[in-house]
């Protein structure tokens, strides 16, 4: 992807029960990271996440969108600003933390591709663009044949729900920043709400036919928030 067209996203992490600090550094995160032109994309304690994905990590998860790409999320990473917040946390709330960049999709999406994106509807609807309820995705791929198939039905119902995704990269994508990150891809797609997700996932079609598909051929986390 080239990173001079493409959004990227900083994805900081926190483990559940590692509670005290996160207020603090997410809201100082937030304010040194807007000043510099990056977006809040998603914000969520570790208690409000929705774990859909038995044995998912409900980690408290925040996730800031830089237009310029890559880059400039790691410049602002190893910024003297964003030290000065880092070093303020204590060593426990430090080795909970797993931070990444990750590539993003074009904003106006891909055209004419089956990967459901923006461009996978009549753009600039207001129906599409307020979808608002964010679903991550972490996965080993064992079986990537299987997993194509898989997809394919994953693909027909993210668009009859009319969802989309705005970032889905192998590990290539991923430029770890803090902690350990040891996945095969990674995705972040965009829904109408939370009913429109719970629709999808305990679904007939996704749950009988979906599911069982991809059983044996990969290891996956969800989790969901606002």
């Amino acid at each position: 992807m080239n990173n001079t067209q493409n959004p990227s996203y900083l994805v900081i992490r926190v483990r559940p029960d590692i509670e005290e600090e996160i207020d603090q550094y997410f809201s100082d995160v937030i304010k040194a990271a807007t000043s510099k032109g990056a977006k809040l994309l998603g914000l969520e304690r570790s208690s409000n996440v929705v774990i859909y994905e038995k044995g998912s990590i409900p980690f408290s998860t925040l996730i800031l969108k830089w237009p310029e790409g890559q880059s400039i999320s790691i410049d602002f990473w190893k910024s003297q600003i964003h030290k000065n917040i880092f070093n303020q946390l204590s060593i426990v709330f430090k080795k909970n933390i797993i931070a990444f960049t990750v590539e993003g999709l074009p904003d106006k999406g891909l055209i004419g591709d089956p990967i459901p994106t923006i461009a996978s509807y009549e753009f600039n609807t207001s129906e599409v663009n307020s979808n608002k309820f964010i679903l991550i995705i972490d996965g080993t791929v064992t079986k990537p044949k299987v997993i194509d198939k898989y997809r394919e039905i994953l693909f027909d119902i993210m668009q009859e729900q009319k969802s989309y995704y705005i970032v889905l990269t192998a590990s290539e994508g991923i430029k770890m920043l803090h902690g350990k990150w040891n996945e095969d891809i990674f995705a972040i797609s965009l829904w109408k709400s939370k009913k429109s997700v719970n629709d999808f996932w305990y679904g007939e079609k996704y749950q009988k036919t979906a599911i069982p598909l991809r059983i044996g051929a990969g290891e996956f986390t969800v989790i969901g928030f606002c």
